[in-house]
């Protein structure tokens, strides 16, 4: 039987799914003030581990990438975060209260048999009333996609035309860079997106501020779509179970939200940028 590992990223003492196929994961062990007596550290063989504050969840992929070789299906949740493969909501994000999700047994799917019918699993995306270039430059630092859009063009430039067509032309991004793919994925999308992002990282100045600067996290949340549209991956979406005690996100908020939010973008969409901004000198 082939053998899953999801990794369950985890920064601090608290409830996570630990039963096979999740495996928790403390991400940034290597700057971590303790280590988690109930996970992995990212701090092991080649890694990236003191690059967490900038890389995000992301020093635990590529922790699996380089150190996690046994695996022949391989994905990344977060402690707060699952993908629902038991229910059929259309959300892509439902809330769900601690004490109900940890009393009970996750099950998840014969990979292999899913793996059949589909490339990869991903976050069932979440639609924006602008497309995800507006998105970007609203939430974060403009100069920092356009510098990722120069670093595919230079390194990948078949990729540009999906870059643009997913950033300019395109409203739903999955979130969280979660994912379960084959391993033979795995190794050519971490083969891609680690040149790209350890490229930007040297061409920009990233920001002394607990938001901005998580850039390596962000811009991958957009590059994994680019990546799979490119490629033409046959994608599982699921929903993502979000575990808090406090919000509450159900169907009826999520059915609002996309009606106006898809509305406002197509209304929108003739007066949109349909060329990226030229990188500044």
């Amino acid at each position: 039987m082939s053998k899953t590992v999801i990794m369950v990223c985890a920064h601090k003492q608290d409830q996570c799914l630990q039963n096979p196929p999740y495996q928790p994961v403390q991400v940034g062990r290597a700057i971590a003030k303790r280590e988690l007596p109930f996970a992995v550290g990212d701090n092991t063989g080649d890694n990236i581990s003191d690059r967490n504050r900038h890389y995000c969840e992301l020093t635990a992929h590529y922790w699996a990438w380089k150190n996690l070789r046994d695996a022949d299906f391989v994905g990344l949740n977060h402690y707060r975060r699952y993908f629902d493969f038991e229910g059929n909501s259309i959300c892509s994000l439902r809330t769900v209260r601690s004490d109900e999700f940890f009393s009970k047994e996750h099950k998840t799917p014969d990979f292999d048999e899913l793996f059949k019918h589909c490339d990869i699993v991903m976050g069932r995306p979440k639609p924006y009333p602008y497309n995800l270039y507006t998105d970007y430059c609203r939430c974060h630092i403009e100069q920092d996609l356009l510098t990722t859009r120069q670093v595919i063009e230079e390194k990948y430039p078949d990729y540009v035309k999906d870059f643009d067509k997913m950033m300019l032309r395109n409203n739903l991004l999955s979130h969280f860079n979660m994912f379960v793919m084959p391993r033979r994925l795995f190794d050519a999308y971490s083969t891609w997106l680690f040149d790209i992002l350890f490229e930007v990282e040297r061409r920009i100045e990233i920001q002394d501020d607990p938001v901005q600067g998580r850039v390596m996290g962000y811009l991958s949340e957009r590059l994994l779509g680019v990546w799979a549209h490119h490629n033409h991956l046959k994608i599982c979406y699921k929903t993502v179970l979000m575990v808090n005690d406090q919000k509450r996100k159900g169907v009826g908020k999520y059915l609002f939200h996309k009606a106006i939010n898809t509305l406002a973008y197509w209304v929108t969409f003739p007066f949109r940028r349909r060329t990226p901004r030229p990188l500044a000198e």
